[in-house]
């Protein structure tokens, strides 16, 4: 695995632990339930991220919530609430994506890095994680935050 890639999977690891709160049980997820980081990243989401991805993350045509290409705009900003396919990420994914954008030719998902510290990032991926219905979440932890306790 790429060594760039490992340490910033360390450095979120590192970061999104620590926003669990205290008391959080082994074998816990690394999304966090407390309120008030929840609450600053859909401060955050709506003022950076809703003019694309849309209001409570339902993405930019909700009818499209996996996102695409569309002649003349370019990449379709997906839905993060659970209703598109945002959830088949790993968690660094998201953080990587958020801070550093995309590769992806006709999207305008630049980097957030410059503008959000890095624990903003990780209240707006837990904002419109908290959006994610019940049976996708626990599949999420399945899948993915489960194995960091291993």
């Amino acid at each position: 695995m790429d060594k760039a890639l490992l340490a910033g999977m360390g450095v979120f690891l590192f970061l999104w632990l620590h926003a669990i709160p205290m008391g959080a049980e082994k074998g816990g997820s690394l999304v966090t339930s407390d309120a008030r980081i929840i609450t600053q990243g859909a401060r955050l989401f709506q003022r950076n991220c809703s003019p694309c991805h849309g209001a409570k993350a339902v993405g930019e045509y909700p009818e499209r919530p996996i996102g695409g290409l569309k002649t003349g705009l370019g990449q379709i900003a997906p839905a993060l609430n659970g209703t598109g396919h945002a959830w088949h990420h790993p968690p660094q994914y998201f953080f990587q994506m958020i801070r550093n954008g995309t590769a992806l030719q006709n999207s305008r998902m630049k980097g957030w890095g410059v503008r959000m510290k890095d624990e903003e990032i990780l209240a707006v991926i837990a904002y419109f994680q908290s959006l994610w219905p019940k049976r996708i979440m626990d599949g999420y932890r399945h899948r993915y935050l489960e194995q960091v306790w291993k």
